[in-house]
């Protein structure tokens, strides 16, 4: 499984969230003959996390307390009804969503992160999967935050879609 960075698709909900201060994409074709959706894939990638990275999240969790900012969500069922129903649990709140697409609002005082998961047919009868990440600064610290943690997230991101993606194919 190979997965590109790519520019956000033209037709992705989370272009009504740009401009923005940080964005990206990273896509993956999978086999048209699947049929995963936004909602089981968004919630693969925050519930079935390899266990180096719940360690890096909760060292995350650990060391932003102590300035203030919110730790994880850990209430799966929640989260999952969330997902599906366009709810909100804890931070995370579903701002938009569709038939081939759902947006995350992870929304803290430091910054606001959109997070989305976008599937498109293809011209060769596959699917494209593109998870989009759109990060707006509220404020000083949400830009020394994200710059702390944007080698990190790239690595992370890259791989929780692809765990997600071998989940639902």
């Amino acid at each position: 499984m190979i997965i590109k960075c790519t520019p956000i698709p033209t037709d992705s909900l989370a272009n009504k969230y740009l401009p923005a201060n940080y964005s990206d994409v990273f896509a993956c074709e999978v086999a048209g003959n699947t049929s995963p959706s936004p909602d089981d894939i968004i919630i693969s990638f925050f519930t079935d996390m390899p266990a180096w990275v719940k360690a890096l999240f909760r060292l995350r969790n650990f060391m932003v307390q102590f300035v203030g900012l919110k730790g994880s969500n850990e209430r799966t069922e929640e989260l999952k009804d969330c997902i599906r129903t366009g709810g909100k649990s804890g931070f995370i709140s579903v701002p938009d969503k569709n038939n081939h697409e759902t947006v995350l609002l992870l929304e803290d005082k430091h910054l606001n992160a959109y997070l989305s998961v976008h599937i498109a047919n293809t011209d060769n009868n596959k699917k494209n999967v593109s998870l989009i990440t759109v990060v707006h600064f509220n404020n000083r610290l949400g830009n020394v935050y994200f710059a702390i943690i944007q080698p990190f997230h790239k690595i992370v991101v890259k791989s929780m879609l692809k765990r997600a993606l071998s989940k639902q194919t």
